[in-house]
C-alpha cells in the first residue's frame, strides 16, 4: 500500500487551508499585530492543539456522528458564531476607546494562556474546521490504513499546524507590520471586530438555514 501519496496530500491540504483566509489566521494576525510575535504564537499554539483534536475526531469518525445527529453540528456552527461574533465585539469596544489598544495588546506573559485559549476557542468552535478535518481531509485517508498511519496523520496535522501558524505570527510581528498597526491602531482594531462579525453573522445563517 502506497502510504507517501496520501501523506502528501494531507500536507498539501493543510497547507490550502492555511493560505485562505478565515477565523484561524485572523486570530494569529490580530494577536500578533497588537501583542507581538509571543502572542502570535500562543494563540496559534492553541489553535494548533485543537486542530490535533480534530484530527483525532475525524479519524475516529465524527463525520459519521454529524451526519447521525446533524443537530449536533448545528449547535457547533452557533457556538461557533456566537464566538466570533464575541470576538468581533470585543475588538469594537477597543477600537471606540479613545487611544487604546486591542485588548490582547502586550500582554504580561501569564496571560499567554489566555492568547492559547482564544486560539483554541476559536479552533473548536470554527465550522471550517470540522469539515475540513472530518471530510476534506480524511478523503486522503486509506480505509485499510494501519494504525500507526492514523497516528502519524493526527501527529502531522498538529505539527503543520504549530509550523503554519508561527510563520503567519512572524510576519505580522515584523516591525514594519507593527509600526503600520501602531499608525492606525484604531482603524485597524475595527476591522478585524468587523471581520469577525461578518464571519460569525454568515456562520449562523449558514448553520439556521440548514438546520
Amino acid at each position: 500500500m502506497d502510504l507517501f501519496s496520501p501523506l502528501a496530500a494531507i500536507v498539501a491540504v493543510n497547507l490550502a487551508a492555511w493560505i485562505t483566509p478565515g477565523p484561524n489566521m485572523l486570530a494569529v494576525i490580530a494577536a500578533s499585530l497588537a501583542g507581538g510575535r509571543v502572542q502570535g504564537i500562543a494563540t496559534g499554539t492553541g489553535l494548533a492543539a485543537a486542530a490535533t483534536l480534530w484530527a483525532l475526531a475525524a479519524v475516529l469518525g465524527v463525520a459519521t456522528m454529524f451526519e447521525l445527529f446533524p443537530q449536533v453540528a448545528v449547535a457547533l456552527k452557533l457556538a461557533g458564531a456566537a464566538y466570533l461574533v464575541w470576538l468581533g465585539a470585543r475588538s469594537l469596544r477597543t477600537a471606540l476607546r479613545q487611544g487604546a489598544s486591542m485588548e490582547t495588546a502586550r500582554l504580561p506573559s501569564s496571560s499567554l494562556l489566555r492568547a492559547f485559549r482564544t486560539g483554541f476557542l476559536v479552533s473548536m468552535t470554527n465550522p471550517k474546521a470540522a469539515l475540513f478535518f472530518g471530510s476534506v481531509m480524511t478523503a486522503f485517508v486509506p480505509v485499510a490504513a494501519p494504525g500507526w498511519f492514523l497516528v502519524a496523520v493526527v501527529a502531522l496535522c498538529g505539527v503543520l499546524a504549530v509550523l503554519l501558524h508561527a510563520i503567519t505570527a512572524t510576519v505580522f510581528s515584523t516591525g514594519v507590520a507593527l509600526r503600520a498597526f501602531a499608525r492606525g491602531r484604531r482603524w485597524i482594531s475595527g476591522l478585524f471586530g468587523i471581520a469577525f462579525l461578518a464571519m460569525g453573522a454568515m456562520v449562523a445563517h449558514a448553520a439556521l438555514r440548514r438546520g
